[in-house]
């Protein structure tokens, strides 16, 4: 066991995605708990940065850019070294996060087993026997010998950010007092894209049977397109897109939704993390794996397990994990969300 009482400052390293970054988020509050006094620094790319730069549970935000470069090399090294980590915990294992937890200088570091040279930088490795993503990164806290309880990821953010996005959803046209349902049909692979028709009729049910119901179309600035199509099944004075929005406003902006919908992607772990009850739609992914989040909450997986499923395919000509999620049962669990609300 490591003595909490010795660690002064533990480095957390999971550079991407939006998603993993929040399914660390409870590991980060088992850390907290076990060493209240030590400083925390969290290393992430430029991206995902937005989700911690407000955060009060972290001392240091180490943004590290992509791209290679002696000079980037160098400087990273170096801003690692001055964090003066005692603990590295590295969630991510790959070339350059292993690395990094070496040139850290932490005494005690982090990582799998079985990552040809990677391991050999780790002082202790874990070996998770769990599904659910969020307890897989717990064990990394386990391994120290600390208390490593499951929960589930909650993001923080400054009040004013908060009001920030909600002066954003007035100015795109929300009314105070709507009832606001985010609907984020994107997602980077086509095993995880629902049909677009599918989003619209969802979307109209429920603008039909909720009279002060208002829907967000959310999607990347790559995705606006899509958007519109969505909205423009939609009743213009009751729907509004949100395209391209900053992470830290886009994040905050899911927090005054009465519900989330979306897909296995990005945007059902911040939505989650934002703690708002949320219905992801599962399709190549099992549920216990990748949207580990409990009923209790309001959160709600909707997944068909087809005969070939769970599988990790990006692409596929055969979607029928896709196409058994019909409207209806979406419907289904997205009204009893609200009616829990």
């Amino acid at each position: 066991m490591v003595e909490p009482a010795s660690v002064r400052a533990v480095l957390l390293i999971r550079p991407r995605f939006l998603g993993d970054v929040c399914l660390t988020l409870p590991a980060l509050d088992a850390v907290k708990a076990a060493c209240p006094s030590a400083r925390i620094g969290y290393v992430v790319e430029p991206e995902s940065a937005a989700l911690l730069d407000e955060d009060p549970r972290i001392d240091e935000l180490l943004v590290a850019p992509r791209g290679s470069g002696a000079g980037r090399w160098m400087d990273m090294a170096a801003r690692l070294r001055r964090f003066g980590a005692d603990v590295a915990i590295d969630f991510f294992c790959n070339p350059r996060t292993a690395v990094w937890s070496r040139i850290s200088g932490a005494r005690v570091r982090v990582g799998y087993p079985a990552k040809g040279w990677r391991s050999s930088l780790y002082t202790h490795h874990v070996r998770p026997r769990t599904l659910s993503a969020v307890d897989f990164h717990l064990a990394s806290v386990a391994r120290l010998g600390w208390p490593a309880p499951s929960g589930v990821p909650r993001l923080r953010w400054s009040e004013a950010r908060r009001q920030d996005a909600r002066q954003a959803l007035r100015a795109a046209g929300v009314p105070d007092g709507a009832r606001c349902v985010g609907f984020h049909p994107g997602a980077r692979w086509p095993t995880r894209r629902w049909p677009v028709d599918r989003w619209a009729a969802l979307g109209r049910r429920f603008l039909e049977e909720t009279p002060d119901g208002f829907a967000l179309v959310t999607g990347g600035p790559d995705e606006r397109a899509l958007v519109e199509s969505v909205l423009a099944a939609l009743p213009a004075a009751r729907a509004a897109p949100v395209v391209g929005w900053p992470i830290g406003r886009f994040v905050a902006a899911q927090s005054w939704c009465a519900a989330f919908v979306a897909p296995d992607t990005g945007p059902v772990h911040t939505a989650v993390a934002a703690g708002v009850p949320t219905l992801g739609l599962f399709s190549r992914n099992t549920p216990a794996m990748f949207f580990p989040y409990p009923e209790s909450q309001g959160h709600r997986a909707y997944y068909a397990r087809v005969e070939c499923s769970p599988c990790h395919r990006d692409q596929c000509d055969d979607l029928r994990c896709l196409d058994r999620l019909d409207v209806q049962g979406a419907w289904r669990l997205l009204s009893g969300m609200l009616r829990r609300d």
